[in-house]
């Protein structure tokens, strides 16, 4: 049975634009970052957790950082004016036939709308510009609401690891992925 998306008319009038973020653009991931791991990751981990792995990863000098590696591509996905998502892609020296989802995150507030499919299908297609047969990302175990997601747009599971965060935070996770292409 198919799912029907009801989009108000302001999302119809608004489709999801995804595009490379700009560097003046990355206190807008910074803040929506925040916003979406406070809002979405207190049932899964500690808020103490939450606060840490912001500090290490999406501070504006993290986010820069991360930005500026070869091989890396920084995504913001908005829904006419507003910032609703963002995707972060890094292609990994060892393994430069396989891309890495590094983040994949939607605004709580626009899930189940088919926002995120369409958020993913366009980062497929940035994938796909690329040599990469294969796209991984990692998702906690406990987040069984992105892994349906991750299921239904076609990953699979590879493998399960635990990350050491450091200060005793750990990521208990999944490992996923889906073929790009056979060739």
């Amino acid at each position: 049975m198919a799912l029907l998306t009801v989009l108000t008319s302001s999302e119809a009038a608004n489709p999801l634009a995804v595009c490379r973020a700009r560097s003046d653009q990355l206190p807008i991931i910074a803040s929506l970052a925040h916003d979406i791991w406070h809002c979405y990751y207190p049932s899964i981990i500690s808020t103490a957790q939450i606060d840490y792995m912001l500090s290490q990863r999406y501070t504006i000098a993290a986010l820069s950082e991360r930005q500026a590696k070869r091989g890396s591509l920084l995504l913001i996905a908005w829904l006419g004016p507003l910032a609703v998502g963002y995707a972060f892609l890094s292609t990994p020296d060892d393994a430069p036939d396989e891309a890495t989802l590094d983040a994949f995150y939607l605004h709580p507030d626009y899930h189940r709308r088919g926002l995120g499919t369409r958020f993913m299908d366009n980062v497929i297609t940035q994938v796909r510009e690329q040599p990469c047969r294969t796209l991984t990302l990692n998702v906690n175990r406990l987040n069984i609401t992105a892994l349906n997601f991750y299921f239904h747009v076609g990953f699979t599971l590879r493998s399960a690891v635990d990350i050491d965060f450091g200060r005793g935070f750990f990521g208990h996770d999944f490992v996923m992925e889906r073929a790009l292409r056979s060739d």
